[in-house]
């Protein structure tokens, strides 16, 4: 048997089951049928193959009760392994990764590539690169970018460069599990399909250089976890290479001023001689982008005082928020000051990433999403009732944090007697490190103190811990026996194992309860104060044609004639708190030539709902710094105390802005009987 005999009689995917099965088995055929998009029936076709050619080599693939494995002594088993390292990575990835692969390649890249290039890459006709390509520009388009794809021109992407490398990381974390690709980059361990990936899009000087301005700026990134290590590594990592290429990022100048000239980013001289004595020039844009990944919450956001100039307040969001997941959920958790306080805390951060359109990733998002089931639902349609209304969608990875902050106060209960210390490991983010350890306080009455580490630092004061936790593999290289790999939730048998370890039985009761959600919807006030609510904002609603060249001008024109209609009492107030509401961050609702603007004052008499079209579009700023054209504003106006019911029902009309493309077309085009006839359908909905 030869290399090349391998190569010449197995195809790729071939190539791909035989070499799994050898790493990884014994495997389910519904795993390895699912990676390639195909049926159990054409693997177990695939693996008759796969034997033939195994045929008196000593080593065959064996299927039992569905699950396949490799059968042959160890020496010939570790000869096959030795034959198919010889097989470039690249073939042996599976469908997915190779889709992911392909647009990460076009995402760096500055000109188009041939299909036929991705073709030779992994050893398969181009009809299967053009089925791969199909399916790369339907996921595109839901994010707001656009493939293009011309014959003798090549494949490109093309959208706002912000986004592309937005969705460079989010791809990574499709490629690979979080704890996979910190490991590689600490280099604690090499995994190939890692190593591929890296190898074909970044040198081994980039990764080095990018490691040295991690280090050099160590002392300033005094929060770094190993989450924002991660992300920071790989975000500088992509410009470095953008920059090497010639297509760097093109940032405002008012924000290139603003952070080269802040105290807070002196730091940015000390890159850009790092990078000048490592033969790089890069651009003042690069050098800020660099910096906002660093540490780009301590950019835009002092306090919450952006918020407090909209009339309401980050402790006023978090009630609203805590009150609607409180109804759904039939939990009195409305007056748990430290939930408050605590998302307070984390929306920060949060709403300055979201509008600066900075990508963060919960690792942990699919796991919360099972375990807390309920809750997560509950507060992913609290967080659209109260932030779309500011035209801000709450990520999917932000939810589950927030979720994690309100389980967290589910499972509140009171303090115990402790003794034990112990060392937490989780490398998911310093607020969720937090919240695993106030619950295993709360879970093991004998522990007295919790203590947090990184993954790269643990091994440093290990000795000083009666228990160590963690929610990832470590290499243990100490043989400590008291290590013990537990969940981020700190499931029941979690408890069970660290219970045994320290030998004093089990521990009182679960932490964790099973909420319901309601099957009517809770409400607040009586149907005969909420029907005046409703038919007071459908028979005050605003239908206008507004000739305007501005923003500024527009919003003149709005808040004149609201005065006007005596709606509101103070035109100026109003207009510069909808001012302020676009300098924070994009009004524009992508993709709709639409925009949104809302704000809370106690100018406002009543809830009000206006729609203005405009004879001439606009331009204004989208996400990802990038400019759309915009033809109809939507106006959401309410009082700063405004009652609850009102501030849902204006957050369900927000949610069908993003959710609902008929809406779209009747702000857009619809007469007012047709705005009416929509709202009223609006308000109708139930709450799913």
């Amino acid at each position: 048997m030869n290399g090349d005999e391998i190569m010449l009689e197995l195809n790729a995917r071939q190539k791909f089951i035989l070499n799994t099965i050898i790493e990884k088995g014994p495997l389910d055929i519904k795993d390895l049928s699912q990676q390639f998009d195909v049926s159990n029936r054409t693997i177990s076709r695939e693996i008759v193959i796969v034997n033939k050619f195994l045929f008196n080599k000593k080593v065959n693939i064996q299927e039992r009760n569905s699950i396949v494995y490799a059968r042959g002594s160890e020496e010939n088993i570790k000869e096959l392994k030795q034959f198919l390292r010889d097989i470039p990575l690249q073939w042996l990835l599976s469908q997915d990764q190779r889709i992911i692969l392909i647009i990460a390649q076009l995402l760096s890249a500055e000109e188009p590539y041939k299909s036929a290039f991705f073709g030779y890459q992994f050893n398969v006709v181009e009809g299967t690169i053009s089925l791969y390509i199909d399916k790369i520009e339907q996921w595109l388009k839901l994010r707001n970018l656009t493939l293009c794809r011309k014959r003798g021109f090549g494949i490109s992407i093309e959208g706002p460069e912000w986004l592309k490398r937005n969705l460079f990381m989010e791809m990574l974390y499709e490629y690979k599990s979080f704890d996979e690709l910190l490991a590689f980059v600490y280099g604690s361990r090499k995994d190939p399909a890692i190593s591929t990936f890296f190898k074909i899009l970044f040198d081994e000087k980039l990764i080095n250089t990018t490691k040295g301005i991690l280090e050099l700026v160590k002392t300033e990134m005094f929060n770094l976890d190993d989450m924002a290590y991660l992300s920071s590594f790989i975000y500088i990592l992509l410009s470095l290479r953008k920059t090497r290429l010639g297509a760097g990022i093109n940032l405002p100048s008012y924000l290139v001023h603003d952070v080269l000239t802040a105290d807070e980013f002196s730091y940015t001289t000390r890159i850009r001689e790092y990078l000048y004595s490592a033969d790089m020039e890069i651009s003042d844009d690069e050098l800020v982008y660099i910096a906002i990944q660093l540490m780009g919450n301590r950019y835009v956001y002092k306090g919450d005082r952006k918020f407090e100039q909209l009339g309401v307040s980050l402790e006023d969001i978090s009630s609203e928020l805590v009150y609607e997941v409180a109804k759904r959920m039939k939990t009195p958790i409305e007056c748990d000051e430290q939930l408050i306080l605590g998302l307070s805390q984390h929306f920060n951060p949060a709403l300055y990433r979201i509008n600066m359109g900075i990508q963060v990733k919960n690792p942990l998002v699919e796991q919360i999403k099972e375990y807390y089931k309920d809750l997560f639902k509950a507060v992913n349609y609290a967080c659209k009732l109260v932030f779309s209304k500011y035209n801000i969608k709450m990520p999917e990875d932000e939810i589950g944090y927030i979720t994690m902050h309100v389980g967290a106060a589910l499972e509140r209960s009171s303090a115990r007697n402790n003794r034990l210390s112990v060392l937490v490991i989780c490398p998911s983010g310093i607020g969720t490190a937090r919240i695993l350890a106030n619950k295993i306080k709360h879970a093991i009455p004998q522990i007295e103190t919790v203590s947090l580490s990184s993954v790269k630092d643990w091994n440093e004061s290990y000795n000083d811990f009666d228990i160590i936790l963690s929610t990832v593999n470590i290499d243990n290289q100490t043989n400590k026996k008291n290590i013990i790999v537990v969940s981020p939730f700190f499931r029941r048998e979690d408890i069970d194992k660290v219970d045994e370890y320290i030998k004093t039985g089990n521990p009182r009761g679960s932490l964790f309860k099973n909420f319901a959600v309601p099957s009517d919807k809770e409400k607040e006030d009586s149907l005969d104060r909420s029907y005046s609510i409703m038919n007071y904002i459908l028979e005050n609603i605003q239908l206008e044609v507004l000739e305007a060249n501005s923003f500024t001008e527009i919003v003149s024109m709005i808040t004149g004639n609201l005065l006007r209609k005596s709606l509101i009492t103070d035109a100026e107030e109003t207009k510069n708190l909808i001012m302020y509401r676009e300098e924070m961050g994009s009004v524009v609702v992508p993709g709709s030539h639409l925009a949104l603007l809302h704000t809370r004052s106690d100018s406002v008499k009543n809830p009000l709902i206006g729609v203005y079209r405009l004879k001439e579009n606009v331009v204004l700023k989208s996400v990802g710094f990038a400019n759309e054209s915009v033809d109809t504003f939507i106006l959401l106006l309410a009082r700063k105390n405004e009652i609850a019911y009102s501030l849902e029902q204006l957050g369900k009309v927000s949610i069908s802005l993003i959710e609902n493309k008929n809406f779209i077309d009747v702000l857009r085009f619809g007469d007012i009987k047709d705005l009416r006839s929509f709202l009223v359908q609006i308000f109708n909905e139930e709450v799913n």
